[in-house]
């Protein structure tokens, strides 16, 4: 019985030794194949949101207890264990940030600063397929597998608790960002080294520095969940109901102004009941003519709208191509679209 084990154990090893890298190519395939699947059905399923959550505090829960209350034992049972639990750890993390990224991608502004976010989030997740490459990493570069884990987190956690709490997105991203620091620390040190006072002050101003680059770098980061999807511009506007008399083609000419106005109106999205404050920024060939002024709104399932107008000079509008922005209060760009006034109709007649 004993023999036929070892020869099991030793032909084993000789399989592992030939075929692995042909095994791990074709999971990273599948990998890949997988997360584009869940990219597919993430299309708006915001009900998924907890569930992700939740699976991100199993993972860190259960990379916590093999990191710290298992840590010098040895068993087979428990090296089994943790084999599986990485081995889940690592599926978690590809599906969690394939799920995120069209949340992510439809929040963003293409091409702007905050686009940056989301490609490095696509990054990521393509990293996240290859195992050969990011199972090293992840369990013997601990640095990384904490960076990694509270980039997730935290993008996680951005985009579910402003819809739970109801609050402002930038005070949902301090949340998210205090709450995936917090829980980086026990995973990246033992109980002892977090109760060391000059730790405990390091940590103070890393936090501290975290929030301030949040604070100064809004512009960088999609203002998830909100999304601009439509932006339509006229000669004038009911107020009350915000009709609009007749929209307007994306190149026009200044006859089709007579009034000396650009009606604006613009419809964000918002899955949920939140707070948001809004304006619209009016530009023309990059020069910037107007900031409307802050509104405070509350956002419903069906989203919200915004309006303002543009008012041209004594002799009218300068032909070009003018672009309305839309920003929250706190400078998150929302979305954009651009109108080209010209001098002549465009169908040629003066």
């Amino acid at each position: 019985m004993r023999e036929r084990r070892d020869r099991t154990v030793a032909l084993g090893r000789v399989l592992h030794r030939r075929y692995s890298r042909s095994f791990w190519a074709l999971h990273s395939a599948w990998a890949l194949f997988t997360g584009l699947v869940v990219l597919v059905l993430a299309h708006n399923r915001y009900g998924f949101l907890p569930w992700v959550v939740l699976f991100l505090t199993l993972t860190w829960a259960s990379t916590l207890f093999f990191s710290r209350f298992t840590a010098g034992r040895e068993s087979g049972r428990l090296s089994f264990a943790h084999g599986f639990v990485s081995y889940l750890t690592r599926v978690m993390y590809q599906e969690t940030l394939f799920f995120l990224l069209p949340f992510y991608f439809y929040s963003t502004t293409f091409p702007s600063w905050n686009s940056g976010y989301v490609v490095g989030l696509a990054a990521l997740a393509l990293l996240s397929c290859f195992d050969m490459v990011f199972d090293p990493l992840l369990r013997t570069r601990r640095p990384f597998a904490v960076g990694f884990f509270a980039v997730v987190t935290y993008s996680a956690l951005q985009l579910f608790l402003p819809l739970v709490l109801h609050v402002q997105i930038h005070n949902g991203a301090y949340l998210a960002a205090a709450l995936a620091f917090f829980a980086s620390l026990p995973v990246a040190y033992s109980w002892q080294e977090l109760r060391q006072p000059r730790r405990l002050a390091l940590f103070a101003l890393s936090l501290a520095a975290i929030i301030g680059v949040l604070k100064l770098g809004r512009a960088m980061m999609p203002p998830v969940p909100l999304r601009l999807t439509r932006m339509s511009f006229a000669a004038s506007i009911d107020p009350t109901t915000l009709t609009l008399d007749r929209e307007l083609a994306r190149v026009v000419s200044i006859a089709e102004l007579p009034h000396g106005r650009l009606c604006v109106r613009a419809t964000i999205f918002s899955p949920g009941r939140l707070p948001v404050r809004a304006r619209l920024r009016f530009l023309r060939d990059g020069k910037l003519l107007k900031t409307s002024r802050l509104l405070d709104l509350v956002a419903h399932r069906r989203g919200f709208r915004v309006w303002d107008a543009l008012r041209g000079g004594p002799d009218g509008f300068t032909p070009g191509l003018y672009r309305v922005e839309v920003w929250t209060g706190e400078g998150q760009l929302v979305g954009r679209s651009d109108i080209r006034i010209t001098a002549k109709s465009v169908r040629g007649t003066s």
